[in-house]
Parts: structure tokens; sequence; C-alpha cells
């Protein structure tokens, strides 16, 4: 009998084991399909990789793929290491002599990577992987594709497990409210002058519903559309986040409090105004769960997420 234990505990350990070396350690080539619609064929570990976009930066620091990391986008600034990595311009106008000069094997792209971009380093045989998630889902699946294209199997498997686990609990959280409750009408000011909203198709969007909101810019034409201000006060949103990274909330407060008639909106007389750090909140990276559960506490603070 002690003998079976034993040996049914080395067989477990032995599984255990396997598995994780099977997930951690990376096959190649590996062919991945990007968002772009084509097949990219990576034949080896990538030993030189350039991020386009702040997000994918902070997402190959939270695999461990940092050392590999040789250039990044004006403004990745998180962690603090990425601020130290050689700059190839910014997101919207990456540089390409300063991407070639610096000899990746391996560019992640953002979505609004000028084509140009993309097609040149195709043609000098530099690997470009093409991304753009419009929700949370596609967020987890891009990490996903990053851990695979850049040999981190178990690290993105452990993270995007994590994060799924997360979803689902605030989910099932918010599904039990909404069985006594309707949802709240959200309003998401990006900018002030003149205003700015997320409207569909964006990860903003899908946060918003997630947590268990109803964006009212949902139906507005564009992702990134100027909102009508009388739209807005006649929406009446009952909950009003705002993008702020460095103001003064308490200042920022009474600036909208004194905008034309915005006391009269529902948020506004509520008190229902909450401030988000656009970093966590418009970036499409690992912190985007953190982003999910303030906004979901926010929407219904009634409700325990801890």
């Amino acid at each position: 009998m002690k003998y079976k234990k034993n040996l049914i505990l080395v067989l477990t350990l032995l599984i255990l084991f396997t598995g994780s070396t099977l997930i951690k350690a990376a096959s190649y080539p590996i062919k991945i399909t990007d968002d772009l619609g084509r097949q990219v064929l990576i034949k080896d570990k990538p030993h030189r990789i350039i991020s386009l976009a702040p997000s994918y930066t902070e997402t190959l620091f939270t695999l461990g793929s940092e050392k590999e990391l040789v250039g990044v986008t004006k403004y990745a600034d998180y962690p603090q290491a990425a601020i130290k990595i050689q700059k190839v311009g910014t997101i919207k106008e990456p540089n390409l002599e300063k991407i070639i000069q610096l000899k990746p094997d391996l560019v992640l792209a953002a979505e609004i990577t000028p084509e140009r971009i993309i097609n040149r380093l195709d043609q000098l045989g530099i690997k470009v992987i093409g991304l753009g998630p419009q929700n949370i889902n596609e967020i987890i699946e891009t990490i996903e594709i990053i851990g695979r294209a850049t040999g981190q199997w178990q690290e993105a498997n452990d993270l995007t497990t994590d994060m799924k686990n997360r979803v689902t609990r605030v989910q099932k959280l918010i599904k039990k409210h909404l069985e006594k409750e309707q949802r709240p009408k959200v309003f998401y000011e990006l900018w002030n002058n003149p205003l700015y909203t997320a409207g569909p198709d964006t990860f903003i969007d899908n946060l918003i519903y997630l947590a268990g909101g109803i964006n009212i810019a949902q139906n507005a034409l564009g992702k990134w559309p100027q909102y009508n201000t009388e739209v807005l006060l006649a929406q009446n949103p009952d909950v009003y986040f705002i993008a702020n990274r460095d103001e003064d909330i308490n200042k920022k407060k009474q600036e909208i409090e004194s905008r034309d008639n915005f006391k009269n909106i529902a948020a506004i007389k509520n008190n229902k105004i909450y401030f988000f750090n656009p970093d966590i909140v418009h970036r499409a990276g690992p912190r985007i769960v953190i982003a999910l559960e303030k906004m979901a506490k926010a929407i219904h603070p009634k409700k325990s997420l801890k």
C-alpha cells in the first residue's frame, strides 16, 4: 500500500513537472496569425525585440522578456525600466531608420503602425506581428500571442489564467447584482476641450459593459468621437469617468461642477465622479484587469469586489 502511494506521488510530480516544462519550453519554428490576418513564421526564439506600443512593452516586461527588448516608443514609461530603453519614435510615427539600425529579429506593431513601416520591414526580412485588440478577451489573446512568439509560454499562461479568473470573478458578481438593479449609464471623458469620449468597438466601451454599466456613447459615430455637450446633458449619465493622470482631483471636480449645466447631471449631483489613470485604462496590457475591477467598484460601490 505504501509503495503504491509513493508511486502515485512520484507519477503525479512527474506529470506536473513534465506538463509545466512543455508549456514553458517553446518549440520553434512557430506560425502565428496576427491581427492583420498575416501568417508570420518565427524560426527561432527572438533575441532583439522592438515594441511599437507601450502596452506591448509592459507585456514583455511582465513576461520576463525585457532583456531581449532593444527598442520602444517614446511614451513607453511602465515599468520605469522601460524609460531607459532606446526610443524608436512614437506609436503613430515610428522611426524606420532607427528600427533598422537596431537590427531586430521581431517587431510588435500596433493597430495604428503605418502600413508602409510594416511593408518595408517585411521586405527587409524582419518579422513583424501586427496586434490590435478591441476588447479585454482580445487583450488576453494578444498576451498569449506575445508569449508564444517570445518563448515565454509558461509565463503567458500563468498571467492570462490569472487575468481570466479575475474577469470571471467580476462577471459573476456583476451578474448577481444586475438581477436586482439596472445597468447605470456611464460617460467616459477622454478630453474636455473639446469633449471627447470612447465610442463603440473600443476596449473602454467593453470594460464599461463588463463592469456592469452602459456606455452612453456606445452608438456614437467612430471609436473616439467628439461628443456634443447637449447630447451628454440629455443622456444624463449616472456615473462620470474621467481620464486623469496628474491633475489635482479636487480642483478637477470643481472645474467639472462649474461647467454650464453640469450640476444638473445625475452623476455630478450624486458625486459619482471617478478618476482613472489613463495608462491603466487606455493601454491594452496586463493592468487592464485592474481597470475593470476599479470600474466595477465605481459603478456598483455597494457590491463587494474584495
